[in-house]
């Protein structure tokens, strides 16, 4: 039951980000999605620790260095060029350790003077399971939810031990996948500027990467 509260606060931290007339709402809706999702949360908190067991019984704790990780990155992204080089950093303290490894596509600037782009970024959350667990356990409840500005909430994904989080503003069409795979790379795709919803394009994007850390 501890472990269950503790999966449900950061539920609540992730879906009561909206705008203060919505949060007791949002608390509300995020209390039922996760007493309904339990039992999924606890199937997957099941296999991220047999994942875990596994990496431990292979001596790959740590997460691997932002260079390495870096070559997860899309090679291209259609209809945008790359706007810089590849960006990074590693972290470690004791037991703990993560990395992460980001870069941005963009189009010429449109009508209204905005530059259209793609921003993508990836961590690697090695050894650090339970923090990665409190991350993805929103994706795991099934929550949804949409009004006249905003559209958010876990979303399926076609790729094995993967989930994912929307969230998509209506009024400036932002949008934003965040997929957690294997339980240990969270990877972020987000548009912006574009003028237009691009959370199917964002979401095959997250899909693609995700893809790669097959069996790793």
């Amino acid at each position: 039951m501890k472990r269950f509260m503790v999966i449900v606060t950061a539920s609540l931290a992730a879906v009561g980000c909206g705008k203060k007339a919505d949060d007791v709402q949002n608390a509300a809706n995020a209390i039922a999605a996760a007493a309904t999702a339990a039992p999924r949360i606890e199937a997957g908190m099941k296999e991220a620790e047999q994942f875990q067991k596994e990496r431990v019984a292979k001596g790959d704790t740590l997460a691997m260095a932002y260079g390495a990780l870096q070559k997860f990155l899309p090679a291209s992204v259609d209809g945008y060029a790359a706007k810089e080089a590849p960006g990074g950093s590693q972290q470690a303290m004791g037991a703990f350790s993560m990395s992460e490894a980001e870069q941005t596509w963009v189009k010429p600037a449109g009508a209204g003077g905005n530059t259209p782009e793609i921003k993508v970024s990836i961590t690697d959350f090695g050894g650090t399971q339970q923090g990665y667990t409190m991350l993805a356990a929103p994706m795991l409840m099934g929550f949804s939810q949409e009004d006249a500005h905003r559209r958010v909430g876990s979303i399926k994904v076609d790729v094995p031990h993967a989930g994912a989080w929307e969230e998509f503003d209506k009024d400036n069409k932002s949008a934003k996948i965040t997929a957690v795979a294997r339980y240990r790379y969270l990877i972020a795709v987000e548009s912006r500027n574009s003028g237009e919803d691009q959370s199917a394009a964002v979401k095959r994007l997250a899909e693609e990467i995700a893809r790669k850390f097959d069996g790793k």
